[in-house]
Formats: C-alpha cells, structure tokens, sequence
C-alpha cells in the first residue's frame, strides 16, 4: 500500500535541490558559459546540476524517483522551451532525463551490478558516476531524438550531465564532512 506520507518530505526535497540545481545552472552558470563557448547551444549547459539531483534520487529512491522528479522537471522543461517544447516529440526529449536514471539503475541491477545502498554495501561514488555516465548517455540520446540537435550540442548535453552530477557529489561530500566534523567539535 502506497503511503503519501512517504511521498511529501522526499518530493520536497528532490524538488527544492532540483529547481535550486536548474536555477544555477541556467541563471548563474550557463550566462558565463556564452560567454566562453557562444557556438554551443544556448541551452546546452557545460555544468548541468539538475543530473546530478535525478542521479542522486534515483540511486536513493529507485523506481519512486521517476513522480518525484517529473513535476519540476516538466516546469523547468517549460521554463526553458516554452509552450512550444510541449509538443509529443518534446515531451519524449524531456521525460528521457526523467527516466535516465532509474533505467540505469535498473538495467545495472539487472546485469549483476547493483549499486543500490543496502544493509551490506556502503555508499561508492565511483557506481555512482558510472551509473550517471550511462544515464547522461540514455538521456543525450533522447535529446536528440527528440529535438534533432547537432554533434556539438549533443557532447555539451552529455558533459555538462557528467560534471554537474560529480559537482553535486563533491558538494555533498563537502557538506558531509564539515556536518561530521561539526559533530565531533560538540561531542
């Protein structure tokens, strides 16, 4: 049975992180990349956070991952493109980013490599971005399916997908390590 109790506090933190990630990266971070990089498609972020927050999710909350996601991805994706991104066609580029990660997931699982945490197995930040590098690829692919883009702006979705979940990892271990170390000065 489905409680929706357990529903709220992860939808409002996986929403929170992934509006914040989509924020940065296409307020903050993806105006000083034009800067640098003007050929590459306004829209194609070098450092694409909102990754690293669907990795994350999915890797922590498996299939469940994918209604947690889908409504500020959705609104991002509206955000960005407008009514006219919601088209059959643009709604599949969309929802690729959606499913990439549990699908990775899944499929690892599948093959023998859960990387999964469970009672026995402690958290791996290499599983981690492997499994996002096969999902960055999954969803590159339905980007460009979907939206027909060009080689160059292909690679930029994909990097930008690998360097935003490892940023999110090196901010979560530093935000780790300072809560352990303020743990230990109080202790």
């Amino acid at each position: 049975m489905i409680r929706y109790a357990d529903f709220i506090l992860p939808f409002a933190i996986i929403s929170l992180a992934n509006l914040s990630a989509f924020g940065i990266s296409i307020h903050l971070l993806l105006p000083l990349q034009a800067q640098y990089t003007p050929e590459l498609a306004p829209y194609a972020s070098l450092l694409f956070l909102p990754h690293g927050v669907r990795i994350l999710s999915a890797w922590l909350m498996g299939w469940k991952a994918i209604p947690l996601i889908a409504p500020t991805a959705m609104f991002t994706h509206w955000l960005n493109f407008g009514a006219e991104g919601f088209t059959a066609l643009g709604l599949a580029g969309a929802f690729s980013g959606v499913v990439c990660a549990a699908i990775t997931f899944w499929v690892l699982a599948k093959a023998g490599m859960d990387f999964r945490i469970t009672a026995d197995k402690t958290a791996n930040w290499r599983d981690v971005m492997i499994a996002g590098g096969i999902a960055s690829v999954i969803n590159t692919f339905g980007m460009g399916f979907a939206f027909n883009h060009n080689t160059d702006t292909l690679v930029g979705y994909f990097i930008g997908d690998v360097t935003g979940l490892f940023a999110c990892m090196f901010i979560l271990m530093l935000a780790f390590k300072i809560t352990r170390g303020a743990s230990r000065k109080t202790s």
